[in-house]
């Protein structure tokens, strides 16, 4: 993620496209956090960074590589059945990808939380980071 102040109208706006699934603390303006928002979906606790993207990333690499920072400080929030983390990216023109950060990967995920699944035998989309040798 670019280095700078917050992007606050995306925080907002990712703010009331997570609250959907539950409830949302936007936690952006604390000192000290890992994340922007903390979403309450249910017994899970889902730790969000939002950030704005120059493209539209359709491979889960590509995220890795461009918002590496990023995925390193959601990366030492401990993953469990309890805790989860993800990625709300948008682009110039309006688009949001979500994306769900593991220990060793990354996936794409749909707004409400659920996995895109892969389009083609040949493409990228949702599939985890893991073995990639360009990451």
């Amino acid at each position: 993620m670019t280095r700078g102040p917050r992007p606050r109208k995306a925080i907002e706006e990712a703010e009331k496209i997570a609250a959907r699934r539950g409830r949302v603390l936007d936690v952006s303006r604390q000192r000290g956090f890992l994340c922007d928002l903390l979403l309450f979906p249910g017994p899970q606790i889902v730790f969000i960074r939002v950030g704005r993207s120059r493209t539209h990333a359709c491979e889960p690499w590509e995220i890795e590589r461009q918002f590496r920072g990023a995925i390193r400080e959601l990366r030492a929030v401990p993953h469990g059945a309890a805790t989860c983390r993800e990625i709300h990216l948008l682009a110039p023109w309006g688009a949001w990808q979500y994306f769900r950060i593991s220990d060793d990967g990354i996936i794409e995920v749909r707004s409400d939380g659920t996995p895109v699944l892969q389009a083609g035998a040949g493409s990228g989309a949702g599939k985890a980071t893991e073995g990639n040798p360009s990451v």
